[in-house]
């Protein structure tokens, strides 16, 4: 790759979230008192709150189809 050029994000194992400002804001603080990045926050965070039990229906799935899939197996049950 020449100078000036980008490089690409693999969208196949990264996704974009929005958040409002002050959600963002209150994130920051938590990753900045937990010494962890913005992605590696929310990973944390996210497992943590999956792997409660109301979601072992899901775990399965999520398994075998990917996390890609939870929103449109949530949306059949």
């Amino acid at each position: 790759m020449g100078h000036g050029g980008s490089i690409m994000t693999d969208i196949s194992k990264y996704k974009s979230v929005g958040l409002d400002r002050k959600s963002y804001d209150k994130l920051v603080k938590i990753c900045e008192h937990q010494r962890r990045n913005i992605r590696q926050q929310l990973s944390l965070m996210i497992d943590q709150e999956f792997d409660k039990e109301e979601y072992n229906k899901y775990k399965t799935k999520v398994t075998s189809l990917g996390l890609g899939a939870i929103n449109s197996i949530h949306t059949r049950d």
